[in-house]
């Protein structure tokens, strides 16, 4: 063995080959990451202030005194129940190759209060907005008292309605807030710090995702989750809870082109490698010549797909654009080995081809299933690997790689 890799190592044939394609594969590398990062982070901020960040919705707050009390200091009230209605409808955005995971959300609440006090009390009913300066809007802002809007005791201020008025001796009161707003990645319900949450409910109808997931420091659905057609339904029941957990759910990303790609080019010299290496055993099985010239010609071919791939990508569908490019650079290095080799070989590597290059390029742009493409592919190829071995059993790595045979 320690001869075997004496002599690839020292071949010049073999790194007037590989060795361009080195460096053009990390240039296409840092190319594609530098491409990602400005994407993900430089992208993402115009995004937001274009469309919308989080939505992260705070529990109104109540503050109160005594009606004609002088004292300028207010006393925390309680919300005595919550009703809550979410719907996130799934709106992915595209800036270049990202997708970002947009949604149109509508909130409907309605909040009980309570007079704690055996006298008239000036009551002052917060409710914050979800949104960061400068990023996204809300629409149809609207917060009713007992159904109907009090123009003269309501005020929308920037980042947040505001209601007050008085409330007669354990008098109780419905307060609705609803409003339409856009948002990114995922939408959160925040809890007052160390405040007693009662009769609260909340159900988010996620429409238009399945795949969902939850922040740190939120709780899961309290309730069995309800999936149909159009998404799932999330369900919260809590009564008399302290926690320091919010609710919350992060919405599921799109394939992330860009990243992917950059994945791509980073792994794809060890795919080429592998690649390369069968290129050459099947030439010695037939017992063809290695000639630098071709062998160089086809790992050009090869290493084409990826800089077409990533640009063809900017201006076609995903899928149109891989089998374009697979397709134009495996006809290309099928009909040279076939006019070189004859139509035999050249479908034996084209199968190489299609192993190392297309299998594994549809492996990390489908990451969720990566793991078990790449298995399978292994599986499958150590299946043929062992096929074509049974058939010549005399056969020695020597002879394969056209080295110097050895004597053990």
């Amino acid at each position: 063995m320690r001869k075997i890799l004496h002599h690839l190592l020292l071949n010049k044939y073999v790194w007037l080959i590989l060795l361009p394609l080195s460096v053009g594969w990390l240039g296409l590398a840092d190319r594609l990451h530098t491409r990602t990062q400005k994407a993900l982070y430089t992208q993402l901020d115009s995004v937001k202030q274009i469309w919308g960040g989080n939505l992260a919705q705070p529990m109104p707050s109540i503050r109160y005194k005594r009606f004609g009390s002088d004292v300028p200091s207010l006393n925390k009230g309680e919300v005595s129940a919550s009703d809550i209605a979410v719907i996130l409808d799934l709106d992915y955005r595209k800036k270049g190759l990202v997708y970002y995971t947009g949604y149109n959300a509508q909130f409907m609440s309605k909040y009980t209060l309570r007079n704690p006090e055996n006298e008239k009390i000036y009551l002052s009913f917060i409710f914050p907005y979800p949104t960061t300066p400068g990023e996204g809007m809300l629409q149809n802002v609207k917060l009713l008292v007992g159904g109907q809007e009090d123009i003269e005791d309501t005020e929308y201020q920037p980042n947040l309605a505001l209601w007050t008025g008085v409330l007669e001796p354990a008098q109780t009161l419905d307060i609705t807030v609803s409003y339409n707003g856009r948002g990114l990645d995922q939408f959160e319900y925040g809890f007052e710090s160390n405040k007693q949450v009662n009769h609260f409910q909340m159900k988010i109808d996620v429409r238009g995702a399945k795949e969902l997931d939850y922040a740190e420091s939120t709780m899961p659905p309290t309730e069995p989750i309800e999936e149909n057609l159009t998404g799932k339904i999330l369900l919260w029941k809590l009564d008399r809870t302290l926690t320091q957990f919010n609710i919350g759910v992060i919405l599921p990303d799109k394939l992330d082109i860009e990243q992917q790609l950059s994945i791509m080019a980073w792994r794809a010299p060890f795919f080429f490698f592998l690649f390369f290496i069968s290129v050459v055993a099947l030439l010695r099985l037939v017992k063809e010549p290695l000639n630098l010239l071709q062998m160089g010609i086809i790992s050009v071919a090869y290493f084409l797909f990826y800089p077409l791939f990533a640009y063809l990508i900017m201006y076609l569908d995903l899928y149109y654009a891989f089998a374009l490019s697979f397709g134009i650079l495996g006809l290309l290095i099928f009909n040279y080995t076939r006019t070189l080799y004859g139509a035999k070989l050249a479908f034996a590597v084209f199968v190489a081809y299609t192993f190392y290059l297309g299998v594994t390029s549809i492996a990390a742009l489908l990451p969720t299933y990566t793991g078990v493409i790449l298995t399978v592919e292994g599986v499958v190829l150590i299946g043929i690997v062992m096929q074509v071995l049974s058939r010549y059993k005399e056969l020695r790595i020597e002879t394969l790689l056209d080295l110097p045979r050895s004597n053990t």
